[in-house]
């Protein structure tokens, strides 16, 4: 059986080419999400599940001598990224965020149209993500349609991601306060689905 990470690599990895044309996203809602969360132009910024690179000129567009660093378990994904994306204040990462030894701490971590393929493991993604904070930095996770909205795209796309579900509001906020982690912003209605935390200490 394969693993998980391998499973959703290869899905991903089929449809990386037509990604673009076949999952459109409204920009204006992206850059919404982007804009609430305060970037300083030298932050550090880490993007889970960067894709195609969907947040990147938006996060860029806040950066004067900051850093991104996208990562993806897909990498046709990246190299879709790669080439919309050039630039030396990007670095991409091939690989699963949750078994990758970072060196470094971020202003912000930012799980964009991403998080229920995490799976059986979101509840470990907001652990270990939480820990690769600075102090005072945010994690976020996003999406700029409703919950509702997601899970029943996944139900409809069937293969590996049929199961993937973004859990309930109120599961995330227990999440991030038990990792010592100042809410932000939550919103849950018809148009987004956003929370962000902050770490105090």
């Amino acid at each position: 059986m394969q693993s998980t990470a391998s499973s959703d690599r290869d899905y991903f990895n089929a449809r990386a080419n037509e990604w673009d044309q076949t999952c459109v996203h409204d920009q204006d809602k992206v850059a919404h999400i982007v804009n609430l969360m305060g970037i300083g132009s030298s932050d550090r910024i880490l993007d889970v599940g960067t894709g195609t690179g969907v947040l990147i000129p938006h996060l860029r567009g806040h950066l004067d001598d900051g850093h991104i660093t996208a990562v993806d378990v897909s990498e046709k994904m990246l190299e879709v990224a790669q080439r919309k994306y050039k630039g030396r204040n990007i670095t991409y990462l091939h690989g699963d965020v949750l078994q990758m030894p970072f060196a470094e701490k971020f202003d912000l971590i930012i799980c964009y149209s991403m998080f229920p393929h995490f799976k059986e493991h979101k509840m470990k993604a907001i652990q270990m993500l939480s820990q690769l904070l600075k102090s005072g930095g945010k994690l976020c996770i996003c999406h700029s349609q409703s919950r509702a909205a997601i899970n029943q795209l996944h139900r409809r796309a069937g293969d590996v991601v049929e199961k993937d579900r973004l859990p309930k509001m109120t599961v995330l906020k227990e999440a991030f306060l038990d990792q010592g982690l100042s809410l932000q912003c939550v919103r849950d209605d018809k148009e987004y689905f956003i929370i962000s935390g902050k770490r105090i200490l």
